[in-house]
């Protein structure tokens, strides 16, 4: 053939040895040994597969009582699986699995059937004769591998894991490894998507809506994106994956190809099954122990469409103002969930009256609005109520509603402090109205702040002994790092009070030794056994002479 000839046309190539060392890279301290053995064991019909650790040798022995290997080229010959047509069908076996046993030690011992290899990595990269030896072992297959480039504790560890969803029972030390999540253990249903089992629906866990979980293709563990759980999976969906569906990625096959769709068909199924089983509990149980047990669940799988005639709503979407409403920081609430359901008959009674809940940003009369509420007893009703639902016909809006804050004023005074400032009211017999109902306050309100509280009017009913607090609907008395500023709030609060006090009618002499205990006079010895004339001013400047 001539040059030009050869160089028109080329073909697929191997540097054989060049392959068989980067394999080595890939597999030499690789759980996936232990997998692949795991994988062997099952295919070759074990019903036991036993892993032992010499630590003083490293050398881990794994022992299956499976059908045994026929012929150990099969065992060293990339791309050829040498099972059966049947398991090939089944399990697809990708031909290079065993490799990873020879990466894993220094020597590798095999013996099945009477016979027995030994070799190590070396002799198979340099494709050197291996002999076959006759072995006192008659049983299934007994790997050894000598010097393990896994530990001890490498091992267990991975073998608990693998272990966990696998169909054949794994030893490992001579004890057997648990397998709680192994499809012969689990209550469950068969899908589209494979084998899946719920907790709550196939077992009787409380009922919480998980739409991550573990996923196992052919009993060992695989990690699917979007959907595997980092942790907490004790009670979380399961699912062994149909692997005539779903394969794993090559060589590790601890993941699933196109993983993210996976997911998906993994939420799909799942949000089917709950809806399902939330339609037969719908006919089962009273409309109480429906709407109490499955509401939560029902919103977080898009069922809440099933709770639009059952006539309760659950205490865990319904909430009252328990407290005085102020702005919120982390951690805080004066909204209280309701001990009680509310049912349709309280609700078209007027026995309970039902609100929307609503932003508060601490501007206007909002506060106003939610002190009105709490005084009337009005329910509010978390976010997410579908719009069907019977109770949205009976929802108040209280952002949309006019707010009347009236009393006569007594006195009032400026107040400037380190986070809020404004105008202090004293009123006379303080009350809120809303739809033509009219509620007295006992507490203060503020009314018409901005971001920084500076432009607040503050009415405070002339019974209220202590009203510094109402500064917190001004402000919510954290810097710009969201740390809460205490000292800073107890002294405005102080301050605040100084001045309700002064408006009420305090006498002077009251003010004159308020304002001397705070200073400590007590202490000061040097002002004991002595009288002094004190004056202020118009502007408030002192004098203090002796008397």
């Amino acid at each position: 053939m001539s040059q030009a000839a050869q160089e028109s046309s080329i073909v697929c190539s191997v540097n054989e040895s060049r392959f068989l060392e980067h394999m080595r890279t890939l597999f030499s301290t690789s759980t996936t040994v232990l997998a692949e053995c795991l994988q062997n064991g099952r295919r070759a019909g074990a019903s036991q597969i036993d892993f032992d650790y010499d630590v003083s040798t490293s050398t881990l022995t794994i022992t299956d009582n499976g059908c045994g290997i026929a012929d150990f080229r099969t065992l060293i010959t990339v791309a050829e699986s040498g099972w059966s047509e049947e398991v090939i069908a089944s399990d697809k076996p990708f031909g290079i699995g065993f490799f990873s046993v020879s990466f894993a030690a220094e020597t590798i011992v095999v013996e099945s059937r009477g016979k027995k290899i030994e070799f190590s990595s070396e002799d198979l990269i340099a494709k050197r004769q291996i002999a076959v030896q006759t072995s006192s072992f008659i049983g299934g297959t007994r790997i050894s591998l000598i010097k393990c480039k896994l530990d001890a504790v490498k091992v267990g560890n991975a073998l608990g894991n693998y272990a966990k969803g696998f169909a054949t029972p794994v030893f490992w030390q001579g004890e057997e490894l648990p397998r709680s999540h192994a499809q012969a253990s689990l209550v469950g249903a068969m899908t589209p998507v494979g084998f899946i089992h719920i907790p709550g629906i196939h077992s009787d866990t409380k009922p919480l809506f998980e739409g991550q979980g573990r996923a196992y293709c052919q009993g060992l563990p695989v990690s699917v994106v979007g959907f595997t759980a980092q942790h907490g999976s004790e009670f979380r969906p399961i699912v062994h994956v149909d692997h005539q569906v779903y394969s794993p990625r090559m060589p590790d096959r601890d993941t699933l190809i196109d993983s993210e769709q996976a997911s998906k068909d993994f939420h799909k199924v799942i949000v089917g099954l709950w809806r399902d089983h939330l339609v037969a509990k719908k006919n089962e149980m009273s409309a109480v122990e429906f709407v109490e047990t499955f509401w939560s669940v029902a919103s977080k799988a898009g069922c809440l469409d099933l709770m639009c005639d059952v006539p309760v709503l659950p205490r865990e979407v319904v909430y009252h103002v328990a407290e005085t409403p102020v702005q919120l920081r982390d951690g805080d609430s004066y909204m209280y969930q309701n001990k009680e359901h509310v049912t349709l008959e309280q609700v078209q009674s007027g026995e309970v009256l039902l609100c929307s809940d609503f932003d508060v940003d601490g501007e206007g009369d909002e506060f106003a609005k939610l002190m009105f509420a709490m005084e009337a007893g009005l329910r509010f009703v978390s976010y997410g109520l579908p719009k069907a639902h019977w109770a949205q016909a009976f929802l108040r809006d209280l952002s949309q509603e006019e707010v009347k804050v009236s009393g006569r004023v007594i006195a009032k005074g400026d107040y400037n402090g380190g986070f809020a400032s404004g105008t202090v009211k004293l009123i006379e017999c303080l009350s809120v109205s809303m739809g033509g109902v009219t509620k007295q306050l006992s507490e203060p309100v503020a009314l018409g702040s901005d971001v920084w509280g500076s432009s607040m009017t503050y009415l405070v009913p002339k019974t209220c002994s202590s009203a510094g607090y109402v500064l917190r609907q001004a402000s919510t008395y954290t810097d710009e790092n969201d740390n809460y500023c205490g000292t800073d709030f107890d002294l405005d609060s102080d301050r605040f009070d100084d001045l309700v006090a002064i408006l009420a009618g305090e006498p002077a002499t009251e003010t004159v030794e308020k304002c001397l205990r705070s200073a400590g006079a007590r202490n000061k010895t040097n002002l004991r056994n002595n009288a002094f004339l004190v004056s202020f001013d118009d502007d408030g400047i002192m004098t203090v002479t002796e008397a």
